[in-house]
């Protein structure tokens, strides 16, 4: 379920891997592709979907809630040791020593979702990494924040750490195995780096579209059942009655899929809010071809901005669902008052909220930079349901 909070290091030798599903760990981001991984699981056949009525518009089906914990609230934030952590089981890690100050970290795909395309580490508050000697896969990185110097210091970067991409690490066989793509990256520091500490976080990956099984699966796939829900007929929006019923329809094929299990685990279990925006645009008529797009602005500035970007086929197996995240705050401490850099002495406990105006329009920026056209095409209003469905809105 995927920044997230910080995910510690583990000491090399033998990597064991739990066979549990937590629940906490199932989001982040992703990306399907016709050529990529579309399943980890044998895709369903058409005897293997089975259509059970008319949804109801009342428990399960109807719009998400967030429960949230009641805490008290400090000066904006929350303190410390009641910290309402989100935790992710996106990774496992190993960390050895190759030398004065240079270590090997390999990186497991212990992810629920399906295939990582990216990531970002972060060193302690402590180290800072000097260079990336390599990677294993992809292209690894050393970045940072810039144009803090001006025009005087222009090249100056502030914490430093690494971030890769162009990676394509599979997704586990089933939870239990552990077996998905790894990662190996050799840096330099410029001290001594602890073992059991470190900040990794997924920016993208790979969605599947049926779930990865939470042990070895034999026999034929599993039926999903799928509810057929109610579209609005108002034509609205620039779409006639016969296209948002349509559109209907493809959102109703991503039920009792690893899509719907998703979104009801990033709204609940990571950002902790309702989407901020969901939209469904249409690509194409005769046949309609739609696009989704899903935004959340996260309940706690240490969580990321997350979007779902989904392509529907009319065979939703072979449809294309890309999920990002990107920070509102560096790790490591509360944000200034000027948006751009934290107090490395301090940890963040503070509710996005709190920061006000300009965290706002940077949030509404995030949006709209990563809508991919949707929400300039003509299209409907969604919502998700609590079991994670998709539902057309009148307006």
């Amino acid at each position: 379920m995927a920044a997230m909070r910080p995910r510690r290091l583990h000491a090399v030798v033998i990597v064991v891997v739990v066979c549990a599903l937590a629940v906490g760990g199932v989001v982040a981001a992703l990306l399907i592709t016709g050529d990529g991984h579309t399943s980890t699981t044998d895709p369903p056949t058409t005897a293997a979907v089975e259509t059970t009525g008319v949804a109801p518009t009342t428990g399960d089906w109807a719009p998400i809630t967030v429960t949230r914990p009641k805490l008290p609230v400090i000066g904006g934030g929350i303190p410390v040791d009641i910290d309402p952590l989100v935790s992710r089981t996106d990774f496992n890690t190993t960390l050895s020593p190759v030398g004065p100050d240079r270590y090997r970290m390999t990186i497991f795909n212990t992810s629920s979702l399906g295939a990582i395309n990216s990531l970002q580490w972060y060193p302690p508050v402590s180290v800072r990494i000097v260079k990336v000697l390599g990677s294993s896969a992809g292209r690894c990185v050393l970045t940072g924040l810039s144009g803090f110097g001006g025009n005087q210091f222009p090249t100056i970067v502030l914490y430093p750490n690494i971030f890769c991409d162009r990676l394509d690490l599979k997704p586990a066989t089933c939870i239990c195995r552990g077996d998905g793509g790894a990662l190996t990256i050799t840096f330099r520091t410029n001290k001594h780096l602890e073992v059991n500490d470190g900040d990794l976080r997924l920016r993208t990956a790979t969605v599947a579209f049926e779930r990865i099984p939470l042990t070895p699966r034999s026999g034929p796939p599993p039926v999903r059942h799928v509810m057929r829900i109610a579209a609005p007929h108002a034509a609205l929006g620039g779409l006639t009655a016969g296209e948002r019923a349509d559109a209907q329809r493809a959102l109703d094929g991503l039920q009792d899929s690893n899509i719907s299990f998703q979104l009801a685990a990033i709204t609940t279990k990571w950002a902790q809010n309702a989407p901020a925006t969901c939209r469904v645009g249409l690509v194409s008529r005769n046949p309609s071809r739609f696009e989704v797009y899903i935004f959340w602005v996260p309940w706690l500035a240490a969580e990321p901005y997350i979007w779902l970007n989904m392509k529907l086929a009319d065979d939703p197996t072979k449809s294309t669902f890309t999920l990002g995240t990107t920070q509102p705050v560096l790790p490591g401490g509360r944000l200034t008052r000027n948006g751009r850099s934290v107090n490395r002495l301090s940890v963040d406990t503070t509710l996005l909220a709190r920061y006000g105006q300009e965290q706002t329009k940077k949030g509404r920026r995030i949006m709209v930079a990563h809508a991919g056209g949707v929400l300039s095409k003509p299209g409907a209003t969604c919502e998700v349901l609590k079991n994670g469905s998709l539902e057309l809105v009148p307006s």
